[in-house]
């Protein structure tokens, strides 16, 4: 089983991983942890083993710390963990 944890600001964002993936979950494929913020995401992850999430799927811009922040913290504290950054924003300025 594949556990993803998916920082989003958009509440919606759960109801569409939820159901685009609703096969790969009944199967256990995958299991999908959400964090509506990267400050939530982090107190998540201080709680668990670092091998209990194999991926984050974190949204760029948020109120609050941004996910290019998150990514920062994550890397240190977690190095192993992949981290995967993603936005609906056609802002190319982050990439690299």
């Amino acid at each position: 089983m594949i556990k993803i944890l998916v920082v989003d600001d958009e509440t919606d964002v759960e109801d569409l991983f939820r159901q685009r993936f609703r096969k790969e979950v009944r199967d256990n494929d995958f299991h999908f942890n959400f964090a509506n913020s990267a400050e939530q995401a982090l107190i998540f992850l201080s709680k668990l083993n670092p091998f209990d999430i194999v991926l984050i799927l974190s949204d760029i811009n948020m109120p609050g710390m941004s996910g290019l922040q998150l990514l920062q913290i994550v890397k240190e504290k977690y190095p192993l963990l992949k981290v995967m950054m993603v936005t609906a924003y056609g802002d190319v300025t982050n990439l690299e």
